[in-house]
């Protein structure tokens, strides 16, 4: 049974961003807790006035998210639950998750034409960067209906066989389509016998059946190249697997000419390297 945790702050984007994972649970099967949290810029500000103001504001969030989880739970039909919790909110959202087992934390973003350093956020980007379990970041604009297709970006390591074993299990009640793509400039190119080799250990490793392989080249930048996969895949969600100063940071770094427009419709769900 997962369990997993929707930082809301009452935006549309955090609200979307609920519905989605309440879609995406009723299908996993499990729980959802919903998390409010006060930064330390409000609470201070909040104690220069009475202290009943504060307790009004606290007393407002509880009775908003009291709603929000008993609309869930009748809607969904699984338990929701909420927390109220004052602190910086990208290291309270990584900490709280880590500490109390979830599996998965869910946050929504603006999306809609941010640029490459602000296209998830700074919050949710920080969130990702603190968080020990995965982060499944979700566009204003996208709907859950399936994840028939998954696109996983790859740069053919070792750390990948275990990351998509781990996604293989998540997404089996789907039965998606995984599409393995390791996407390069051409002075970069994988060469053939690696490529096969690599196929044919991770085929073996994880016996699941519905993976199809590609090998992509684009001489522009390589967001460039996975949005133009994604879109072309008709992908429902996007998987990287974060490390320290690799994939992810070539992805998301300021090496990245472009930006990154398919994290507008496109959901990001960031696996984070187990030592990191």
């Amino acid at each position: 049974m997962d369990k997993f945790l929707c930082p809301i702050d009452f935006s549309s984007y955090s609200l979307n961003a609920l519905e989605y994972a309440s879609k995406l649970l009723q299908i996993r099967k499990g729980s959802l807790t919903l998390i409010h949290i006060f930064s330390e810029k409000e609470f201070l500000h909040a104690l220069e006035g009475e202290k009943s103001d504060f307790d009004d504001l606290k007393q407002h969030a509880k009775d908003k998210l009291s709603g929000l989880a008993d609309e869930i739970e009748k809607e969904y039909g699984f338990e929701c639950d909420f927390i109220l919790s004052i602190g910086e909110v990208n290291n309270s959202i990584s900490q709280y998750a880590l500490k109390n087992d979830f599996d998965l934390i869910i946050m929504g973003t603006q999306g809609n034409g941010y640029s490459r350093k602000t296209i998830i956020g700074s919050r949710t980007l920080r969130t990702v960067e603190n968080a020990k379990v995965p982060v499944l970041t979700v566009p204003l604009d996208a709907e859950f209906n399936s994840w028939n297709s998954v696109v996983y970006a790859s740069d053919y390591s070792e750390d990948d066989k275990i990351t998509m074993q781990k996604l293989v299990s998540f997404i089996y009640p789907f039965r998606s389509r995984i599409r393995f793509v390791h996407v390069s400039h051409s002075k970069n190119r994988m060469n053939e016998k690696s490529y096969e080799q690599f196929k044919t250990e991770l085929s073996s490793f994880l016996g699941y059946d519905k993976i199809s392989y590609y090998l992509k080249e684009y001489k522009k930048d390589i967001s460039s190249g996975i949005e133009e996969f994604v879109t072309e895949q008709q992908g429902d969600v996007l998987v990287l697997l974060k490390r320290k100063r690799n994939f992810f940071e070539k992805l998301m770094g300021n090496s990245v000419s472009t930006e990154i427009t398919y994290l507008s419709t496109h959901p990001l769900l960031i696996y984070h390297e187990k030592n990191q």
